[in-house]
């Protein structure tokens, strides 16, 4: 099993290491559960990750990391292609939410990609 942990993850898979610890933190869900039911945890709208509930720590998140997150965005969008439906950066509680989302399920993207392998 520890070829599984969060060490493991972090030293040999995650893209962004110091992020992903950061934003793995942030979601305060225990990395046993997560690696359990990864699935479970993974889209913005389920409401299962306690500490990316509420716009206060949602949109403080995005805002102390706001150029990490956009660098993420940015790689993910040349990789991908340009994402559409962006909230506009006007309306700034939702603009910095979807980025702390976008930064979670990023990070969640490699978390399951690295229990695949």
């Amino acid at each position: 099993m520890s070829k599984l942990s969060k060490k493991t993850f972090l030293e040999k898979h995650s893209s962004n290491p110091e992020f992903h610890k950061k934003i793995l933190k942030k979601g305060t869900v225990e990395w046993q559960q997560l690696i359990k039911c990864p699935q479970d945890y993974y889209a913005a709208n389920t409401g299962s990750v306690p500490g990316m509930i509420y716009y206060k720590d949602t949109v403080a998140f995005a805002k102390k990391y706001h150029l990490s997150i956009l660098q993420i965005l940015e790689e993910f969008e040349s990789d991908c292609g340009k994402l559409e439906n962006k909230p506009s950066p006007q309306d700034e509680i939702q603009y910095f939410n979807w980025l702390a989302w976008f930064s979670w399920e990023s990070c969640m993207s490699e978390v399951i990609s690295f229990l695949e392998s």
